[in-house]
């Protein structure tokens, strides 16, 4: 595949393919902890807008975003019991989306009225959805997260000014930690790794080795899920557990999610995260050539996120691939593109899909990975 014929997995707005692709999968689109009882939000995934809300019942519901009526966002209604009233001419749905109470037409009017609804679960402190046609697929989950061992449960989300395909394609992207996050010599990544890369039956594997210092095992679960181990920015001295959700927002922003299982958290940093600058922002003013990358502060504890929204934006909002030249160093994310690509090719046509899957056997890191640092 040259890079001249690669399919579009930018664009995900307007039934793109990209997006009918991500769309078969269960997405991350909220943090759980910003939806008290009774709050309603607009959000916007793949490129359209949704109402969320949570109920009295303090379950969480996502319906179509606009009202059926005259077509305003039903998250600028308010929420009653677990039902949900637009503002503008008070039309009231259900939880399951059915037409409960319009004030000025019959009851049986309403009830001939439903809204588009979707299924929703909440885990990890994050509010997934099927956003797909059909039946939704089976849910999955990750035991090393849900493991306490690993240490406390760490949960981030942010907003990238960027492409999401872009994204994936770093999480894939050993070599550019040598120089875009030049702290990571401090790890022992003193030389740059041999890369491999393998399909697997949940995604792919890629495996950074080096002769002298750590060795990292990366696992993208299909499409878009990184389970990994990384250095920890706020403790030098230790690795975390690090899953990761890379979503497009639209073509041009993406919704990523961290989770994080850490062993040891230094506790002088909870207080300077809480009142820290945007990462977005400060990444903006590099960008804008206000600061460079060498002034920010280098204990700043979302380093990583300025580093890497900095050179992947540095790309554009959405790369150009046509003039790419990969080498063997990018093997994992020429096997990346080649597994979406195919899997893409497949759901145009309308034939099945691979079904990924997590095997039983499944193994997190071998013998040869990193364990400590």
């Amino acid at each position: 595949m040259t890079q001249n014929s690669l399919p579009d997995f930018a664009r995900v707005e307007g039934g793109a393919i990209a997006g009918r692709y991500m769309a078969q999968f269960w997405q991350p689109i909220a943090m759980g902890s910003d939806y008290p009882v009774g709050k309603a939000r607009r959000i916007k995934m793949l490129g359209n807008f949704y109402t969320l809300y949570r109920g009295e019942d303090e379950r969480l519901r996502l319906t179509q975003d606009r009202c059926p009526h005259r077509g305003t966002s039903l998250a600028y209604g308010w929420v009653e019991g677990n039902s949900i009233r637009c503002r503008y001419h008070g039309w009231k749905f259900d939880g399951e989306g059915k037409g409960q109470h319009f004030p000025a037409e019959t009851a049986t009017y309403a009830s001939k009225i439903c809204l588009k609804t979707y299924p929703v679960r909440e885990y990890l402190g994050l509010v997934f959805a099927f956003l797909g046609q059909g039946e939704a697929p089976e849910f999955q989950t990750f035991p090393e997260a849900d493991d306490e061992s690993f240490g406390e449960l760490i949960v981030r989300a942010v907003e990238l000014p960027y492409n999401f395909f872009q994204r994936i394609e770093n999480d894939h992207d050993e070599v550019h930690a040598h120089y875009t996050h030049p702290q990571m010599e401090s790890y022992g990544f003193k030389e740059l790794p041999w890369i491999t890369a393998r399909e697997t039956d949940y995604g792919l594997l890629s495996v950074a080795k080096r002769k002298e210092g750590p060795t990292f095992e990366t696992h993208c679960f299909m499409p878009n899920v990184q389970l990994r181990e990384v250095p920890l920015q706020q403790d030098k001295t230790q690795v975390s557990l690090h899953l990761a959700w890379r979503v497009p927002i639209d073509d041009s922003t993406t919704y990523s999610v961290m989770v994080n299982r850490v062993a040891t958290y230094d506790e002088s940093m909870r207080g300077r995260e809480a009142n820290m600058e945007d990462p977005g922002e400060i990444a903006a003013r590099v960008m804008s050539c206000e600061i460079s990358l060498d002034e920010v502060d280098p204990d700043y504890p979302l380093l990583p996120i300025v580093q890497d929204t900095v050179s992947i934006g540095g790309q554009g909002v959405i790369a150009d691939r046509s003039s790419e030249n990969l080498g063997q160093s990018d093997r994992a994310i020429a096997l990346l593109r080649q597994l979406w690509a195919r899997e893409m090719a497949l759901l145009e046509r309308g034939e099945p899909l691979k079904r990924w899957h997590r095997p039983k056997d499944f193994v997190f890191k071998s013998e040869d990975a990193l364990s400590t640092v």
